[in-house]
């Protein structure tokens, strides 16, 4: 069986993806001793090391700020028919829309999407097409007008205080 990038992703990992994402160029030099203000103590060497193995298990992703482009962010969640094979035509004529972020699942929903949209016109535009699909038997959405992210949250992934 081979390991998984994360089976030794530990907090300081997760440190160094914090310090990273509110400056991705800094100087290994400079991240070691953010670290050190951190409590870990780290040479630039053993830093480069470990962000070269993070930089291997992640994707980078360039994304627009919808904030700053004034655009919407629209959440919709489908409840596919219950024909044979509805579920994966619905998921995939969902992901042929601007939805940057489409997963199916199990659960409340079969399908659920991410997307952006330069009005609100456009996003009612986009949910009535899914709705006029006949594979699809409930859409619900909302439009997004407030978001927090906590990255270090994000990057613990099940990491918590104190551990190793």
């Amino acid at each position: 069986m081979s390991e998984s990038p994360f089976d030794a992703f530990d907090a300081i990992d997760t440190q160094i993806l914090v310090i990273l994402s509110e400056d991705p160029r800094m100087s290994y030099q400079k991240l070691s001793r953010r670290l050190a203000d951190e409590g870990y103590e780290m040479s630039a060497e053993g830093v480069r090391r470990r962000v070269t193995d993070l930089m291997a298990a992640t994707t980078p992703f360039f994304l627009l700020d919808p904030e700053r482009l004034a655009w919407e962010i629209v959440r919709i969640s489908v409840r596919a028919t219950d024909g044979p094979g509805d579920k994966a035509e619905a998921f995939d004529r969902i992901a042929d829309l601007p939805f940057w972020h489409v997963t199916k699942g199990i659960g409340t929903y079969d399908i659920y999407g991410v997307g952006m949209a330069p009005t609100l016109a456009d996003v009612e535009e986009m949910v009535s097409e899914i709705r006029g699909y006949d594979c699809v038997a409930r859409i619900d959405f909302i439009v997004v007008t407030d978001r927090r992210s906590d990255l270090e949250d994000y990057y613990r992934q099940g990491l918590r205080e104190g551990d190793d």
